[in-house]
């Protein structure tokens, strides 16, 4: 990813208030750890610059990858590959987290898969637990899949062994060093909440009991 784009991205999670710092009152992840920080990128949907910036900069991305058909897991990354799909003129596929209880079963709507090579768009990768899960329903009903592309990436320990495994290659538009300088240098958050997040990001389960 260059970083035009990258700094694309930042601005427009800024500017969507996609990330909120929070020391004070922090955030309960479902990890159940608590965090000073939240990266909602659902926010950009209802911004409609920053959500056509990152569609653009996420379709620039996924173009590079030959896909025949763009892939997103429900719910957050279903919007921003229809985006992407969009853009490239590409059939889009969607994949539940599991199976209907009802109807025709299926895990996987849209497009037909089987056989064809698949890009998977995510919104925000941190454990890859779900992109794990999409990859291997997408791989058990025959498709392709050897790239994910995410809009933001605040990735746990866990997260690059798991691609690694899958074999996957992952892009990223931008990453939480470049969001933290750019809320500092632009007064979206002090020097003092950018500390917490820092402290947070090197210790979340010390800075988690702390709090």
């Amino acid at each position: 990813m260059t970083d035009n784009a990258s700094h694309i991205t930042a601005r427009a999670l800024l500017e969507a208030g996609a990330f909120l710092i929070r020391p004070d009152a922090p955030f309960r992840l479902t990890s159940g750890l608590l965090a000073p920080i939240y990266i909602n990128c659902r926010l950009i949907l209802g911004h409609a610059q920053a959500r056509a910036e990152i569609a653009d900069a996420l379709a620039a991305e996924v173009a590079k990858r030959g896909g025949e058909v763009i892939a997103g897991g429900v719910t957050a990354g279903v919007p921003f590959a229809t985006l992407v799909a969009d853009r490239l003129g590409l059939p889009l596929a969607y994949v539940r987290s599991q199976p209907k209880s009802h109807g025709t079963g299926g895990q996987i709507e849209g497009a037909e898969v089987k056989g064809r090579k698949i890009v998977l768009v995510e919104d925000l990768i941190t454990s890859a637990i779900s992109i794990v899960l999409f990859t291997n329903a997408l791989r058990v009903a025959g498709a392709n899949v050897d790239h994910v592309s995410v809009v933001f990436a605040r990735m746990t320990e866990a997260a690059q062994p798991a691609i690694d495994q899958l074999g996957l290659s992952l892009s990223v538009l931008c990453d939480m060093e470049t969001l933290l300088k750019m809320a500092q240098e632009e007064g979206v958050a002090s020097a003092a909440a950018i500390a917490e997040v820092r402290a947070y990001l090197a210790d979340a389960e010390g800075w988690s009991a702390a709090h």
